[in-house]
């Protein structure tokens, strides 16, 4: 290590270990980045599976009248299914303070033989004693309980009573309780019926046999169950088919992840990007060095060798700096996802391969980037070498950028200076531009997509004007309920509309939802409007809305279409109503965001279709007060309003819980993103810094005949930082339009996620400002320290420097 070639090496790490600290500090913010995602990826799709599959979810579910042991083993025995189960499911309310919550009750018939969708005790007694219950862990915090506590509930036929809690249970085969803004508890028959319920069994659960059947295989084996069901006097009602093997928010966790690996992967060639601009600025420090170098007998690949060397050790401290660190950060993100989705991390093993990747990378990705500059600089000859005086005079002045700069008036002559001097080093130039550009675009593109998903949140209010939607458990007069509400006091409005679920009727086979066990991921809604509505105002992607004279007309929202491939307006569809097959005409598509699978008709076709004429199974109510606490105060009243008048009701969903459940779903993804942008707009100045640094250091020698001939230490310490300051600007004047492109994307990818339609591009006012101010400031600290050091340089050491 005492041949010359090493000693300059270390001598060169010496002199320029101001940046190359950046650099490295740089890739190591790049390779923390990409080592959390994959770490957290690898994690989170291996553990989300393994939870999802360890409870043997059921294939499909069948509802039917009644599910005793008979018909259950029958089942078993089924050619195509291996395991059947008879389950209950009611839908219940419990009391959170003065509110009434949706709580949904699973019905186990033993606890000790569950095989489908199993569920594991975590606290208190297993099973549940009769007149008790388990709760669903993820319903602990929004229920306001704990074990040995207690929680009032009334089910749809039964009066409100309090039922203790006598333990938890973990179910990742469900969304947690705080997203979809419902509770999960499990009781035994005999606490159904003391809560005033039959106490029997509708669902048969099924899985087929196969070691992983598809949707179809599935549907035809409980298709030849129903049938056969049927032909036995057992009529089946619907068919629910969930996604096969799949937990209900894997799609949306992958798909964030992989958003999430693609912007670390971003990061990471920003920070390689500005390897390679220190690199190159670092040889041309060294052009003379080099050229003497060859004079001597160096050959261009032992000079090769050299840069190869210093830039793989460098990135081995950067693996060494970033892996662990971003191994430590993944670790605790894959945790707290999942607990946002309800699933234990049974192991934080990560694969061999995500640390060879980003060893890899971090050794590899430095050189490739800087190849060019190297083989550049290697490559120059004796006389070309040694003729360098770090200012290109010779070439300036003859493209026309350059004479544009030159004809330049008015900017004052340290500003037109600082301006001609950028232009003389282009290739640096862009790439300085290039690698501040890309770091503002992605900082911008983190807070453009907050502000998308903001506008796609107050969609809920936009496009709605009611207060709270109640369902019914049976239909209701409709007469009887406006008289009962319009009593009320702050009630402005009350419709009454028809509501059922529906699915698409295919004649001579029993309806498929596919939805999961908590009945609402997948589930489609038929519902009719009242002729003279004028709570709803959905945009339209084709058609029309419903008029009065409507008698066959539906509209689809954008997620019923989804339903039906290729569905257009004009063409006829087929949806069941009551178990029979309804044909209507598609008049109209619109887009509604916060709500499933939903076709509107209009009041008078649905009473006809369903046999409620002057009944009604949901309201929608707007009040006259525009404060929060006074609109849940009317809220109250309106249930209590209906409870009095002996209306039994099923769920109400005031329209601020909406707003909230949609927001809670991605509040993770928004904050990681904006994370993500900051980690972004810290590599871009460090990039910044360096080559700024190298700009000075170039212009050594410039700089003392210009201290020489009469310039000043301010005068230089103003040039260099205003050179910066340009830089900054201009990169900011590129980074805004690159933000809306990349904000087009990324926003599609989020919105065809969470909301099956792309999010709005909404520029954050904010954030155009914000990343100006701080590419500006980031500039002038990134110049005003080589500025500095170069203005204490005396004329002597200018003029001595090689």
């Amino acid at each position: 290590m005492n041949h010359p070639r090493w000693q300059k090496l270390r001598g060169d790490l010496r002199a320029y270990r101001g940046r190359v600290a950046l650099m490295v500090l740089a890739l190591a913010a790049g390779l923390l980045g990409v080592t959390a995602m994959l770490t957290a990826y690898t994690i989170l799709t291996r553990e989300i599976a393994r939870n999802y599959l360890a409870t043997n979810p059921a294939s499909a579910t069948l509802e039917l009248e009644r599910v005793d042991p008979a018909l259950v083993a029958q089942a078993a025995a089924f050619p195509g299914i291996a395991e059947a189960e008879a389950r209950g499911a009611v839908v219940a309310r419990v009391r959170v303070g003065a509110d009434w919550l949706p709580l949904l009750l699973f019905v186990i018939d033993d606890f000790a033989e569950v095989k489908l969708n199993r569920f594991a005790p975590e606290a208190g007694a297993w099973p549940p004693p009769d007149g008790s219950l388990l709760l669903e862990r993820s319903a602990v915090a929004m229920l306001q309980t704990e074990v040995g506590g207690a929680l009032w509930i009334k089910t749809p036929h039964g009066a409100a009573q309090a039922v203790p809690v006598a333990g938890l249970v973990h179910d990742p085969g469900l969304a947690p309780s705080w997203q979809e803004r419902t509770g999960y508890a499990y009781i035994t028959r005999a606490t159904l019926a003391r809560l005033g319920e039959p106490p029997v069994l509708e669902e048969l659960r099924i899985r087929v046999t196969g070691a992983a059947p598809d949707a179809a295989a599935i549907n035809a084996t409980a298709q030849r169950l129903a049938a056969w069901l049927r032909a036995r006097g057992q009529p089946v009602h619907s068919i629910q088919i969930p996604p096969p093997r799949m937990h209900p928010h894997q799609t949306q966790m992958n798909g964030v992840l992989w958003l999430f690996i693609t912007f670390s992967l971003l990061t990471l060639a920003l920070s390689a990007v500005m390897a390679a601009t220190v690199v190159a600025g670092m040889l041309a420090g060294q052009v003379r060095a080099i050229g003497m170098m060859k004079a001597v007998g160096a050959r261009t690949r032992q000079i090769v060798a050299l840069y190869v060397v210093l830039l793989i050790g460098l990135g081995g401290v950067a693996v060494a700096l970033g892996l662990p660190a971003g191994w430590f950060v993944g670790r605790k993100f894959a945790g707290m996802i999942a607990v946002l989705l309800n699933f234990t991390l049974g192991s934080m093993a990560v694969p061999g391969w995500v640390f060879a990747v980003v060893v890899a990378a971090g050794l590899l990705l430095p050189l490739l980037a800087a190849s060019g500059p190297i083989l550049r600089g290697s490559r120059l000859t004796v006389r070309a070498a040694l003729s360098d005086y770090g200012a290109n005079a010779e070439t300036f002045g003859q493209r026309g950028l350059d004479r544009w700069a030159g004809a330049l008036g008015g900017l004052g002559s340290l500003r037109l200076l600082a301006l001609r001097n950028l232009l003389r080093r282009r290739g640096r130039l862009a790439l300085a531009l290039g690698l501040l550009a890309a770091s503002g675009g992605l900082f911008m593109t983190g807070l453009n997509l907050k502000e998308g998903w903001r506008h796609m949140v107050s969609r809920v209010y936009a496009d709605r004007f009611y207060d709270v939607e109640i369902r019914l458990n049976e239909p209701e007069s409709v007469a009887k309920m406006e008289t009962v509400l319009r009593r009320v006091p702050a009630v402005r409005t009350v419709e009454a509309w028809g509501y059922s679920a529906t699915a698409l009727a295919h004649p001579g086979q029993t309806d498929v939802a596919h939805t999961y066990p908590d009945g609402g991921h997948g589930s489609f809604m038929l519902l009719g409007v009242p002729a003279s509505s004028r709570l709803v105002r959905f945009p339209l992607l084709a058609g029309r809305w419903l008029r009065p004279d409507d008698t066959d007309a539906v509209v689809l929202n954008h997620l019923a279409r989804a339903l039906v491939p290729g569905v257009a307006v004009g063409q006829r569809v087929l949806l069941s109503v009551g178990g029979r097959a309804v044909e209507w005409r598609v008049v109209g598509i619109v887009e509604e965001v916060g709500s499933p699978a939903a076709a509107y008709v209009n009041g008078a076709a649905y009473a006809l279709a369903t046999g409620t004429t002057g009944r009604a199974q949901m309201l929608r109510l707007a009040s006259s007060t525009r404060d929060p606490a006074e609109r849940t105060e009317v809220i109250r009243r309106i249930e209590a309003a209906l409870a009095d008048a002996g209306v039994s009701v099923r769920t109400g969903l005031p329209l601020a819980e909406l707003k909230t459940a949609i927001g809670d779903h991605v509040a993770v993804l928004i904050g990681t993103l904006v994370a993500t942008a900051t980690l972004v707009g810290l590599i871009g100045g460090l990039g910044l810094a360096a080559t700024m640094s190298m700009n000075v250091m170039e212009r050594t020698r410039e700089l003392g005949v210009m201290k020489a001939i009469g310039a000043r230490p301010a005068a230089i310490r103003t040039l260099i930082v205003q050179e910066g300051i340009f830089i900054g600007a201009a990169s900011w004047l590129l980074a805004v339009p690159l933000s809306l492109g990349l904000s087009q994307i990324v926003g599609r990818i989020v919105g065809l996620m969470s909301f099956k339609v792309p999010l709005a591009l909404v520029p954050s006012v904010p954030a155009l400002f914000v990343w100006l101010a701080a590419v500006i400031l980031l500039s002038a600290l990134a110049s005003s320290v080589p500025a500095w050091r170069a203005a204490r340089l005396t004329v002597r050491e200018a003029l001595a420097h090689t």
